[in-house]
């Protein structure tokens, strides 16, 4: 990568970049099981092995990510894992802004994951960096920066219509039956609270769709989660809070 590469590569790459980093974590923490300690404290073995297992499952949603990235359709995806659907993987990489989670910039990332890799394989001297885009298409970078751009607005609305969807719904645990008044209803259609569950959930399945549009790579998640809002406010309009 040259030093005129963005902090933030491309999603593709970046997904890329966070599979790499959750195989080297998996990794080392995997090694330091091989000594064979002499007194092990009772269950510390069992303990750790059961912390690989969820390093393992977070490198295995790091790779539905990075193949979703690569164009892997949702259907075969779930062929391969054996899974009904990634899709709070998918979304969760979407909310995240489509960036690794190391903290680190993906170009420094890249290259501190060079100095590893390289010594697990000798003779290879940028195993991470020059599989990437912005090394073998380094004219992508401004395209990339578009296409982020494009659906910043958006994602800055879903994440708006989340916490007024999350405050909503903590109003309406907090309703109860007592707290209808007349002409609300018998299950409290037009208690302002429910009415507000209704608008945010609408609000919700609308930006789903607008994103299953502006950003089709993850269309089907997109367009379930729409699915599945539009049908929220359908059920909260028609029966109530109570219904």
């Amino acid at each position: 990568m040259t030093d005129t590469q963005p902090d933030v590569l491309s999603p593709r790459d970046e997904a890329r970049l966070e599979l790499s980093f959750q195989a080297k974590k998996l990794a080392e923490e995997a090694a330091a099981l091989v000594p064979v300690e002499v007194d092990p404290k009772p269950g510390s073995l069992i303990t750790q092995a059961k912390e690989l297992l969820g390093l393992a499952e977070e490198l295995l949603n790091a790779a539905v990510v990075a193949e979703r990235e690569r164009g892997l359709s949702p259907e075969k995806a779930r062929e391969l894992t054996a899974r009904p659907h990634w899709n709070e993987a998918v979304l969760a990489w979407a909310r995240d802004g489509r960036r690794n989670r190391s903290g680190v910039p993906g170009p420094d990332l890249a290259k501190s994951l060079d100095k590893w890799a390289s010594g697990e394989n000798p003779g290879m001297a940028n195993p991470v960096t020059e599989g990437l885009d912005a090394t073998r298409f380094p004219g992508s970078a401004q395209y990339e920066a578009y296409q982020r751009d494009r659906v910043a607005d958006l994602y800055k609305a879903l994440t708006e219509a989340l916490e007024e969807r999350g405050e909503a719904w903590r109003a309406l645990n907090e309703l109860t039956e007592e707290d209808l008044g007349e002409g609300e209803g018998a299950a409290g259609v037009d208690h302002p609270v429910n009415v507000r569950v209704v608008a945010a959930c609408r609000d919700l399945a609308a930006t789903y769709r607008d994103l299953s549009t502006a950003d089709p790579t993850f269309a089907h998640e997109y367009q379930q989660q729409a699915a599945t809002f539009q049908s929220t406010a359908d059920r909260f309009a028609k029966e109530g809070p109570f219904g």
